[in-house]
């Protein structure tokens, strides 16, 4: 299935992200540019004569991807790379994931964040791991559901249901909350 509603979307970014083609001395900007090429089905080493997942594997020092005081840099390191290849057998991803679970709140959520929450049960189900730390995040999002159905904004929202999020509060599931948003 695509995440496109039309070619002419699909191809707009595809043209987009061809014409501005270039390694980031960001790690996340090379991360998110790995996940919209992998959204656009096209290759994350090549594309457009650039290799995106190389400066996401030459970011690891051993124990985790990017800046040590950051979670985010992991959990976007993990989505592209599992789409990539990278298998949970890997070292630098076992080691990661070691990391990223070590980072987890008792109150089940990585800073405190629905949204960095919800990414991180992604990442970590695409690698089929840390069942006990994604049973205690999914518990924490479940804990943030608000009345209306939604978690605080649409985007949080729309994390919320990438991570599976469809309890039902006050009547309410999650999608009727973005539909309730929709102008």
């Amino acid at each position: 299935t695509t995440l496109f509603r039309s070619e002419s979307a699909k191809n707009a970014l595809r043209g987009y992200l061809s014409s501005h083609a270039q390694i980031s001395s960001l790690l996340t900007d090379n991360e998110r540019r790995a996940m919209a090429i992998l959204s656009l089905g096209e290759n994350p080493y090549s594309f457009g004569g650039t290799n995106y997942i190389s400066p996401i594997i030459s970011s690891f020092n051993g124990t985790q991807f990017g800046d040590a005081s950051l979670v985010n840099d992991d959990i976007f390191a993990l989505l592209p790379l599992s789409a990539s290849g990278y298998s949970a057998s890997e070292d630098m991803i076992t080691k990661d994931i070691q990391f990223l679970v070590s980072k987890q709140r008792a109150d089940g959520s990585w800073e405190g964040s629905v949204d960095l929450t919800a990414a991180a049960i992604e990442a970590l189900r695409a690698y089929n791991a840390a069942p006990e730390a994604v049973a205690k995040a999914t518990a924490y999002l479940q804990n943030n559901q608000q009345a209306d159905g939604g978690f605080g904004s649409v985007y949080s929202t729309s994390w919320a249901i990438q991570a599976g999020a469809t309890w039902i509060k006050n009547g309410k599931t999650p999608t009727d909350y973005l539909a309730s948003m929709q102008a």
